[in-house]
């Protein structure tokens, strides 16, 4: 097989290869000649120059290979059987089931996250941070992922697809910023500046490039974000001469989770701003024509610290003498004292009367239209655009 078109396709597989799972060129190389039945490159380049041609169904089976990228220790292995026994795992595992349990996987801004009936497990973007497992239930009742042999199934499920996700990413960025070079010189994936040392604006850390290339631009001490990351500490007053240097065990995707119960029950926060809500909401239970209707909605309504709501009421649109009775009602199921105040200020319309006789918005809106133009000129209103 000389330099054809097939073999070019071939050498940019390997190369996107290379660069979403973060290894050598000769790596993927490899790899892709193992998934054609080779021992290594040098072998298939051996046999192309014999004769040797790739089928199409070949290079199709290669290009949806390279989507699908897989741990580091499949990677050293090179184990074909392995890999595919792998794809058709991961291929399967949006919805399915473990024993007896049904789960879901998702990922939701780049974390994975599998899931079930009482139960979740969060792997996140940062390979150096632990999964979470939340349960929602007491630790004495019945929850599959308490049980180590479901646990570790399912973790081996997000864990893999996190592969893929930060492979995903990998992929976008430029080599350099995954593979450091020989002085470990890396380029940052989003401002693109370059160094073998990196500062950490959330903790102050000092990180070299080998460091930040292999977790993935994630501080390995504290976890922040690539965009917490800079060449230089730009905030620091001494340069960054009293920055220590993170250290770290280089253990990535730990073995051992960190277990949360958490109590998925709704919680009622009722803030001034959800009170305010109800109550308008009750007002306008109350109102009984349009205009008290724009009463409810222009009313001034507020919170104090001591369980009290004050209620302003425009005295041209609300009756005075009525109250409120359901926003009284609301006030009471919520412990709160109200002070009813009727005010005179702007109201938004003329002939408020004309809301006590309208059925319907609509028709209070002819009305007022109508009135407008025979006694006080055409309301202020912006023209209709031709």
């Amino acid at each position: 097989m000389t330099e054809t078109k097939e073999f070019r396709r071939l050498k940019a597989l390997a190369k996107r290869y290379a660069r979403a799972n973060r290894i050598a060129q000769h790596q993927a190389l490899n790899l892709i000649a193992g998934e054609l039945g080779f021992p290594h490159w040098t072998k298939l380049i051996a046999a192309s120059k014999k004769g040797w041609q790739i089928a199409t169904e070949q290079m199709a089976g290669l290009e949806a290979f390279v989507k699908r990228p897989l741990p580091a220790a499949t990677f050293r292995n090179g184990d074909p059987e392995t890999m595919n026994r792998r794809f058709a795992y991961l291929d399967q595992a949006e919805h399915g089931m473990i024993g007896n349990h049904a789960y879901r996987l998702q990922e939701v801004f780049h974390d994975v996250i599998i899931a079930g009936e009482g139960w979740s497990i969060r792997v996140p973007e940062n390979p150096g941070l632990t999964p979470i497992v939340e349960t929602f239930t007491h630790q004495e009742a019945e929850c599959p992922v308490l049980d180590p042999e479901f646990l570790q199934t399912a973790l081996s499920l997000a864990r893999d697809r996190a592969v893929q996700v930060r492979a995903e990413i990998s992929a976008d960025w430029p080599r350099r910023s995954t593979k450091p070079d020989l002085s470990e010189v890396v380029r940052h994936p989003l401002s693109r500046s370059e160094s073998d040392l990196w500062f950490c604006l959330h903790c102050d850390g000092k990180i070299t490039g080998a460091q930040i290339a292999q977790n993935l631009w994630h501080c390995p001490g504290c976890g922040a974000s690539p965009l917490d990351i800079f060449d230089t500490p730009f905030w620091s007053d001494d340069d960054g001469k009293s920055f220590l240097p993170v250290k770290t065990d280089g253990a990535l995707d730990r073995d051992e989770p960190d277990f949360r119960i958490v109590d998925g029950r709704p919680k009622l926060d009722l803030n001034e701003e959800k009170i305010i809500l109800l109550i308008r909401s009750a007002l306008l239970d109350d109102a009984t024509n349009i205009s008290e209707k724009l009463g409810a909605l222009q009313a001034e309504i507020s919170v104090d610290d001591e369980n009290g709501v004050w209620i302003v009421l425009e005295e041209d649109l609300w009756p005075e003498g009525k109250d409120p009775v359901q926003a009284l009602a609301v006030a009471e199921l919520l412990g709160l004292e109200v002070e009813l105040v009727s005010s005179s200020s702007t109201i938004p319309f003329a002939w408020p009367g004309l809301g006590e006789i309208a059925s319907s918005t609509s028709e209070y809106t002819q009305l007022m239209l109508d009135a407008y133009a025979q006694y006080g000129g055409s309301p202020d209103r912006k023209p209709k655009e031709s």
